[in-house]
């Protein structure tokens, strides 16, 4: 009988947030802002959004990884995925298996019918899949977190951000104070 548990290392809320945010960049490769996801927390219809973008970015900070259930939900509207995702423990780290559950009725009869199968069925249902999928011409593995689009990953070309000293700091929130 052939061990089927993962031993993967446990993602945090804040992991499981930065990498939504990652499969979220625009084609420039910015990922979307605390403010960002907190407007699309807005209801339809309604001005003031669900979360402020002080609890999403404590939330991606990982400085708050309690929230509510309610939190969860509006987060995973905003960021387009399953709210299963966002919630701990090993069984709800898999984005890519949570998410055909969530988008495919078909896929959740199959997992029901797999009730009180043995494990050995199981296999040759898993086995099975794996021929079907090299016929397709998919890969034989499927990642539990999708890779980003292509060329995001890539840095940005532009002028390097040069950290400013305390001094030169104040000099230019003087002159700007002084409107210069």
């Amino acid at each position: 009988m052939t061990d089927t548990t993962d031993r993967r290392q446990l993602m945090s809320l804040a992991s499981k947030l930065l990498a939504l945010l990652r499969l979220r960049r625009d084609p420039d490769g910015f990922t979307p802002s605390a403010r960002d996801v907190s407007d699309a927390t807005t209801p339809v219809g309604q001005r003031k959004p669900l979360l402020s973008h002080g609890t999403v970015n404590s939330l991606m900070n990982g400085t708050s990884s309690n929230p509510r259930s309610s939190t969860l939900i509006a987060l995973a509207q905003a960021l387009d995925a399953p709210a299963a995702f966002l919630l701990p423990g090993p069984e709800w780290d898999d984005l890519a298996a949570l998410s055909v559950y969530q988008e495919r009725p078909e896929a959740r009869e199959v997992l029901r019918l797999m009730q009180g199968l043995e494990v050995q069925d199981i296999l040759e249902i898993s086995s099975k899949l794996r021929e079907i999928r090299g016929r397709r011409g998919l890969p034989e593995g499927v990642p539990t977190i999708p890779p980003p689009p292509p060329g995001v990953d890539q840095p940005r070309e532009g002028r390097p951000r040069r950290l400013l000293s305390l001094h030169e700091a104040a000099e230019r929130a003087a002159d700007d104070l002084e409107g210069r």
